[in-house]
């Protein structure tokens, strides 16, 4: 095939089977070689004991996973922040690990300029790019949705 070629694939969801028509790229090692791309995501289906409905507006895309979490468990009475205005972002995984996302200088300076002196992002590249635009803000990289609650536990508490 070339690049730009359709190719029919074959999706399912759930039990169905849903045929698709999707065209092909150039490959960007190989201009000739034809490829397609596809993501994929494990399907869950979670029941929880209790309605949890999260009206995002029209922000898109999985950064608020770990702020969402922390703040459903706060709102479960569960003492999460421990009296701190604390700022978080990280995709959820279905494992609990905290996924990276985009947008970190952005977000670290839009936390700073809020005053927060405490955000919470995932570990390593997501890190590493959020303490060059802290200026005096903590970072706290984190891998998993337990070891938030854990630093948030173990940080130095604020001054009364």
């Amino acid at each position: 095939m070339k690049p730009g070629s359709p190719v029919r694939l074959t999706v399912r969801r759930g039990k169905e089977l849903t045929p698709l028509t999707v065209r092909t790229i150039a490959d960007p090692h190989d201009a000739k070689r034809a490829i397609i791309g596809i993501f994929v995501a494990p399907a869950a289906s979670i029941k929880l004991p209790l309605k949890v409905t999260i009206d995002s507006g029209d922000i898109g895309g999985p950064s608020a996973g770990l702020a969402f979490a922390l703040d459903l468990l706060e709102r479960l009475g569960k003492d999460v922040d421990h009296g701190r205005r604390i700022a978080a972002t990280g995709e959820i995984n279905l494992d609990g690990s905290v996924g990276p996302v985009g947008g970190i200088p952005q977000k670290t300076i839009g936390v700073r300029n809020s005053g927060i002196r405490l955000f919470l992002v995932p570990a390593g590249d997501n890190a590493a790019e959020a303490r060059r635009y802290a200026h005096g803000m903590r970072i706290v990289p984190v891998k998993s949705f337990r070891q938030a609650l854990q630093s948030l536990a173990t940080l130095s508490k604020p001054a009364a």
